[in-house]
């Protein structure tokens, strides 16, 4: 089954995708744990180049996954460093990779990308309580 979806066309579809990209790299770290690495949802945002590239149906070229995770992770790593955005947030963590990635492989503009992520940063607390609400606990299960 693919999983290309269109690209969205307003900063509440680009949410909505986000909280998307994000449970689906949430939902991975499970066969992190069972590979024998530990990794914690502090470490998803190294996912979503990844992440973007599976919903775009783009993950079988080297090179777009090298654009991506280029953009992205550097992008993090000098933004993190200056203090510029509220990175040590999980949710914001990754939203910033994963708009940084459809920048790196073109499908989103610098102005567009940084429209985006403001409105996720003005947004953070919606966004993440959405993200739990979304989320189901062990203890709901039973």
């Amino acid at each position: 089954m693919k999983s290309t979806r269109e690209v969205p066309t307003s900063n509440e579809g680009w949410v909505i995708e986000i909280m998307d990209a994000y449970q689906d790299a949430k939902a991975a770290l499970v066969f992190a744990t069972a590979a024998g690495r530990e990794m914690h949802e502090a470490d998803l945002f190294h996912m979503a180049p990844l992440v973007c590239l599976k919903f775009r149906d783009l993950g079988n070229s080297k090179e777009l996954r090298t654009k991506a995770r280029d953009a992205a992770i550097g992008s993090y790593i000098a933004n993190h460093e200056a203090g510029k955005r509220n990175l040590y947030d999980p949710v914001m963590a990754f939203s910033f990779c994963y708009m940084l990635a459809h920048y790196g492989i073109g499908l989103v503009g610098e102005e567009q990308c940084q429209d985006i992520l403001q409105f996720v940063e003005l947004n953070l607390a919606k966004i993440k309580t959405a993200i739990a609400s979304l989320t189901i606990s062990p203890a709901q299960t039973n």
